[in-house]
């Protein structure tokens, strides 16, 4: 039995599809659900936001991260670890863009994430997981950690010439 956590992120746009996923999970493995503004109820323990300092101890102490394709993916790679991410499209209503499903499906070639399609797989995903992770760990470096002074300056750049 795995702890699973499942996170949606804190947009306001429903994630039912990946709600919808999950429900199979409850029964075989311990799993909370941060359900955000979805308007499906998962058959395990969840809330629809949890505050931050929360979702850091919960990801800390899950075995399988199950997420958006979103800031949440880094975050559990940071941890030294592989997340299960399952992109929101904007055609199910999911999100405003595509970006999600652009971003997982370059995670997916170069990075360290399993991506899942089609969330009706996910009971299989968590079985594998364990394998896939040891696999993805050895195989695919995690990128460096962003250098804060770049970061800005790149920013403040970006900014000057939109105010222009």
């Amino acid at each position: 039995m795995a702890r699973v956590l499942v996170t949606v992120g804190m947009g306001p746009w429903p994630f039912d599809r990946l709600i919808h996923g999950v429900a199979p999970l409850c029964a075989a493995h311990e799993v909370f659900v941060q359900t955000g503004t979805s308007t499906v109820t998962p058959p395990c323990p969840h809330e629809a936001f949890l505050p931050l300092d929360d979702l850091r101890e919960r990801l800390a102490a899950a075995d399988v991260v199950i997420t958006h394709a979103g800031n949440t993916v880094r975050l559990v790679q940071r941890l030294g670890r592989v997340p299960v991410a399952v992109a929101r499209e904007a055609a199910r209503g999911e999100m405003g863009n595509d970006h999600q499903v652009a971003y997982l499906r370059d995670e997916e070639r170069s990075g360290r994430v399993i991506a899942v399609w089609d969330a009706a797989d996910l009971p299989a995903v968590v079985t594998a997981h364990p394998e896939r992770q040891r696999r993805l760990l050895a195989e695919r470096p995690l990128p460096g950690a962003v250098d804060g002074a770049r970061l800005a300056a790149t920013l403040d750049a970006l900014c000057a010439r939109l105010v222009r």
